[in-house]
């Protein structure tokens, strides 16, 4: 066997860690500016699209089956009704519901 001596082959050599560190610091610096970028410059386009994604108000019909007894007359039958909602944010901006006789009389 060979020995090999100690001064013929190098491990580190400064230029490929000068080049190493380099490139780790450029990837990181873009990745950065990418985040900033779309953080503070252009929020407005991905709050767009998110409420694209999230943001929807669809109605639907949802019918129910009809229940029925073993010789075939309804027991139980569906019938469509509209329903009544309220958005507590639209109601509170518009003044809300402030303490008066009609809502203790509903109490």
């Amino acid at each position: 066997m060979k020995k090999k001596s100690d001064g013929d082959t190098r491990n580190f050599t400064p230029i490929r860690f000068a080049l190493l560190c380099t490139a780790i610091l450029l990837s990181m610096a873009l990745l950065l500016g990418r985040v900033a970028w779309l953080q503070i410059v252009t929020p407005s386009k991905l709050v767009k699209q998110e409420d694209m994604r999230s943001l929807r108000e669809v109605t639907t019909a949802s019918p129910r089956g009809m229940i029925t007894d073993r010789e075939g007359r309804p027991l139980a039958v569906s019938v469509p009704v509209n329903a009544v909602w309220a958005d507590p944010k639209t109601i509170i901006s518009k003044g809300g519901v402030g303490y008066n006789e009609r809502w203790q009389a509903l109490a």
